[in-house]
């Protein structure tokens, strides 16, 4: 049989190129090759939002791609780690992860529309630690004295929170029964009101995560904060002692944040972004700017991620089961 002098031609360019189709497909365009969303279930402008911003400007300069940050407040942070749970599991839509969205959420709502298996851990980011700070109207300057002072007046001193089941709420809870004091919580919308509220005594004590706004209000005398609770002291206020220090021992607390992928999203991606997030916390200009919020930049493989998720779901499980708290969305 004879062929056409033009299919012959094809036949042969086909045969040439079969042996390359393998080679083709191994040499995909490495990820990502478009821009990466980061939901941040907070609004824009807090520590947390300014933290967030920051990661994404270094893991864009080490991935080549821009990574967006997409603010998706409200909800008690559920309304952003769902837009991720329910995203493709490609590392193009990332979670900036939390303490309330993955380890207290789980454990307050009943109706809570995610879980935390939804949800692959890439890398811790940033650890803030709590801290006890009192108003400058309380005639203490020490936790011992505070403490004597509250324990003279039992139920006549004011906190602030932000709601039943907040991290403040939760904090303060720990922190009145190791200490065996009295005190009633005053909701603020906001640190700003809060701080107001502390600088005139309306309330007496502010449990809060370490923050600039706040080393900035101690230092100027406006507050005092007498404990921080964490191993060591934090590098932007080495005057404070921790609660071990004074003698108050398993008050080592702190708020984590984090990136968080779709669960099912490929392991090679996750590794990518992992490395993404390490680069960016290494680079100077990045981690300065970060430190400079309270916060203290921190990356990790996704498994240590994955310990501290359940480590602190483990801690605040149980201070939310002794209080007896369960809400509703």
């Amino acid at each position: 049989m004879t062929f056409p002098i033009e299919a012959n031609r094809r036949l042969a360019l086909a045969a040439l190129l079969a042996p390359l189709a393998p080679a083709a497909r191994a040499q995909a365009p490495a990820f990502p090759t478009r821009p990466i969303t980061l939901v941040v279930s907070f609004p824009a402008g807090g520590s947390s939002d300014v933290t967030a911003r920051l990661l994404a400007e270094g893991m864009s300069r080490d991935l080549g791609q821009p990574v967006v940050v997409e603010n998706r407040p409200g909800g008690a942070t559920v309304i952003g780690a769902m837009a991720v749970a329910q995203a493709a599991k490609d590392g193009y839509t990332l979670l900036f992860a939390s303490t309330s969205a993955l380890t207290t959420n789980p454990h307050l709502y009943q109706d809570l529309p995610y879980k935390v298996s939804d949800f692959q851990p890439v890398s811790l980011v940033a650890v803030a630690p709590w801290i006890i700070a009192i108003s400058p109207t309380v005639p203490a300057r020490t936790l011992h004295e505070f403490v004597d002072y509250a324990r003279q007046r039992p139920g006549q001193l004011n906190y602030h929170s932000y709601g039943p089941g907040t991290g403040a709420h939760l904090f303060a809870a720990m922190v009145l029964a190791a200490t065996g004091i009295e005190a009633e919580a005053i909701v603020y919308r906001g640190e700003a009101p809060a701080l107001t509220a502390l600088n005139t005594g309306e309330i007496q004590m502010m449990p809060a995560n370490i923050s600039g706004a706040l080393i900035e209000q101690h230092k100027a005398g406006r507050i005092r904060i007498v404990a921080v609770a964490d191993t060591a002291r934090s590098p932007v206020a080495p005057d404070v002692p921790t609660f071990a220090e004074q003698g108050y021992q398993g008050l080592d607390a702190n708020s984590w944040f984090g990136v968080a992928a779709p669960s099912g999203t490929p392991a090679a991606v996750v590794a990518r972004l992992q490395r993404a997030v390490a680069a960016a916390l290494a680079m100077p200009d990045i981690r300065s700017r970060i430190e400079a919020t309270g916060f203290t930049a921190r990356s990790s493989t996704p498994e240590a991620l994955a310990q501290m998720i359940d480590e602190h779901s483990r801690l605040w499980g149980g201070v939310i089961g002794r209080l007896g708290i369960r809400l509703q969305l």
